[in-house]
């Protein structure tokens, strides 16, 4: 599958390296360095797929010796660089074609500068790029220098007091003059200026190197190492989505899964891989032991993988058990809930029919006093209206009574006594019956009358 692996150096004189050797040996020609007289030529030719130049638009065409001996003439000294060579794998899915095709899109990167390329492929699955790129921008009138300069070395020096302080390249000769010394890592760990390190019996082979502590710094302030390192991490993530662009185009047209690469590293994607080392060239020193040390490493990232895979699985499987477990806690909570409901349900439907039954019960008992408010009242009236007919009745005899107590002849008398009599009975039933009704009891019963024959015989003695 593809793999990703991007790399970046520097071409500069002051670290030995030479821009028109670069291009001699990616691209396999042999070039003539100007400033030397040197002709570079390396072998294995056979290694080199393809190869090509590719120049800002507007430019006239330029040959490779051309290009760099040019580079190295402008260059200003120090620690400027010539050029920065960057060298990647290419997808092997892809054919010769596509890997150009990424190398090409590669290069527009870079769209100011000179990009010189190479593909190499040796057969033995590990097909790669160079991309040689200028680090000066090109025109039509030759490389050119930015007119501000981008950045300063910075020296660290001490004062003879002990005190530290950072001092530009350009201003080196004033502080030197002032008693100034630069400061140099020494191999027990230590920084000392040489006048320390000669005052504790030390001399230059104790230096841990030859050159002093030093920081190149951009002229806004930041350190010239973060920018570097920003640019390169921006390059390889562009790098990346340039490789799987042309990989999905060629899946979709095969009709095959696509493959991808990613520009982070192990550690940025939480992966505990071990990454390989590169290898180099076969017939290279150490090339057979870094193959052997890659074999090491591939089985043992495999052995990792195998492990993540099943730790996976099993990771799975639990958040399968788990989801379930939350499914039927789920369930039981909606189970728990839809009794309640019931129950509440059942309990108000109870409630409600309790209160409709005490409602109705009222209602009755209501209706009940009222109607037998209503039959008392009613019999309270008929009572008082039979009373009253009593009282009339028991008046009417009480007159005809008398009427016939005050009779004329004996017959007559002895007809009336008779007949009242026979009143006076009917008058002790009427008084009977109205004392029932007005509720008197027989101690309470209005006095009759004196009946005639009371009259005649008078009062007891």
């Amino acid at each position: 599958m593809a793999i990703y692996h991007l790399n970046a150096r520097g071409i500069a004189p002051a670290r030995g390296s030479s821009a028109v050797a670069s291009a001699a040996y990616q691209s396999g020609e042999t070039l003539r360095d100007e400033a030397t007289g040197e002709l570079k030529r390396y072998a294995r030719a056979e290694r080199i797929a393809d190869t090509g130049i590719v120049l800002p638009g507007g430019m006239p065409a330029l040959d490779r010796q051309t290009i760099w001996n040019e580079a190295q003439r402008v260059y200003a000294g120090g620690n400027e660089l010539v050029a920065k060579r960057y060298e990647f794998a290419l997808p092997h899915e892809l054919d010769l074609d596509g890997q150009r095709a990424c190398v090409l899109d590669f290069c527009s990167l870079f769209n100011d500068r000179a990009c010189d390329w190479a593909i190499h492929d040796s057969g033995d699955g590990n097909p790669h790029a160079h991309v040689l790129v200028s680090a000066l921008a090109i025109g039509p009138g030759g490389f050119e220098r930015p007119k501000a300069q981008k950045s300063t070395k910075v020296y660290l020096c001490r004062y003879p007091d002990g005190s530290n302080v950072m001092v530009e390249a350009r201003d080196w000769k004033a502080a030197k003059a002032e008693g100034i010394e630069k400061v140099y890592n020494f191999k027990d760990g230590e920084r000392r200026t040489m006048s320390q390190a000669e005052a504790q019996g030390l001399t230059k082979d104790d230096r841990k190197t030859k050159t002093p502590v030093a920081v190149t710094a951009k002229m806004d302030g930041t350190k010239a190492f973060d920018a570097e390192k920003a640019e390169l991490t921006s390059i390889r993530a562009a790098w990346a989505g340039i490789a799987n662009r042309h990989l999905a185009q060629a899946a979709a047209m095969t009709g095959s899964a696509p493959q991808s690469i990613d520009h982070r590293s192990n550690k940025d994607r939480y992966m505990d891989e071990q990454p390989t080392v590169h290898e180099g060239g076969a017939g290279l020193i150490g090339h057979a032991d870094r193959v052997k040390l890659n074999e090491e490493i591939k089985a043992r990232n495999e052995r990792l993988r195998v492990l993540r895979a099943e730790l996976q699985q099993e990771g799975a499987a639990l958040e399968q058990l788990q989801r379930e477990v939350a499914e039927l806690e789920r369930q039981r909570g909606r189970i728990e809930k839809a009794k309640r409901g019931r129950v509440q349900g059942r309990h108000k439907g109870a409630l409600a029919k309790r209160r409709r039954v005490a409602m109705a019960t009222a209602a009755a008992a209501a209706e009940t006093q009222r109607l037998m408010a209503m039959a008392a009242a009613n019999q309270v009236d008929t009572r008082v209206e039979m009373i009253a007919q009593l009282d009339e009745q028991i008046a009417d005899l009480d007159q005809e009574m008398h009427r016939l107590q005050r009779g004329g002849t004996a017959i007559m008398m002895s007809s009336n006594l008779i007949k009242a009599t026979e009143l006076a009975a009917e008058r002790k039933k009427l008084a009977d019956e109205r004392a029932r009704l007005a509720g008197e009891g027989e101690t309470r019963r209005r006095r009759e009358p004196p009946t005639p024959e009371q009259k005649r015989r008078g009062p007891k003695h």
